[in-house]
């Protein structure tokens, strides 16, 4: 297959099969026309070295790869496959935050984050949190300082990983590893992975494949007790529906 024909041929199949989108949706996130578009996946011109940067990166594959490999005949993790999640809501409220604990962890690592699990946790609001997708998760160890055992991470739902932002601050959780409070760099575009880096220079950096990844959730907030060195479920839901009530109180005074 010539070079200009199997660029051609990847660029459609990247497109239609492996992204699902159209040849509109693809050229204005390139910040190309459609016509341009049009032209490489017929063949008919190839894309310059500043666009093929961004070929790849918007798909997840390598430029070597995209230039010289049959990408129909490689197994190509598709850059949108982190999975969907259940969101319970009440009424008009647009803000949920699930609080998953210590205890929670296991069972919602092996699969139980389901709608009826999600409705059996304790869930809360905060002020000033703009409105989405939110997942509260107590975290463990010394890994992240200044954070500290028992703290709550709030977390809000990444879709897409090349939303990941480079040494930003992630609940991560992995089909083996369970639930991880990291540092990540992106490295989707160059080989699939994830680098997972820890604030404690003590824990070594490590990579994961993107295909063990099951949730991601970008740091937007935390809650910590300091003083408190008995990091217990109860404890915590006490504090979290005082701040809850508190919140109540609030709203209440000025309506």
């Amino acid at each position: 297959m010539k070079k200009r024909r199997l660029i051609a041929h990847n660029l459609k199949y990247l497109r239609s099969e492996v992204k699902k989108t159209t040849q509109s949706r693809v050229a204005k996130h390139l910040g190309i026309s459609r016509s341009a578009w049009v032209d490489y996946e017929l063949g008919k011109a190839l894309p310059k070295a500043n666009v093929l940067i961004k070929i790849a990166e918007y798909f997840g594959v390598s430029i070597d790869d995209l230039l010289k490999v049959n990408l129909k005949k490689k197994t190509i993790p598709s850059v949108n496959n982190i999975r969907l999640i259940p969101v319970e809501t009440t009424g008009k409220v647009t803000q949920n935050i699930d609080f998953i604990p210590v205890k929670a962890k296991a069972g919602y690592s092996q699969g139980y984050g389901e709608e009826s699990y999600i409705k059996e946790l304790f869930r809360f609001t905060l002020p000033k949190l703009p409105d989405g997708n939110y997942r509260a998760f107590e975290i463990e160890g010394d890994s992240m300082p200044p954070l500290q055992d028992g703290f709550i991470v709030i977390g809000k739902y990444i879709e897409n990983f090349h939303n990941i932002k480079n040494n930003h601050r992630y609940i991560v959780l992995l089909k083996e590893e369970g639930v991880v409070f990291k540092k990540v760099i992106n490295e989707v575009s160059k080989n699939q992975q994830l680098l997972l880096v820890s604030d404690n220079t003590n824990y070594l950096p490590y990579s994961v494949n993107i295909d063990e990844v099951l949730e991601i959730w970008e740091m937007a907030a935390f809650i910590g007790f300091p003083g408190s060195d008995a990091s217990t479920q109860d404890l915590i839901l006490d504090k979290l529906e005082l701040i809850n009530q508190q919140l109540n109180s609030l709203s209440n005074k000025t309506t």
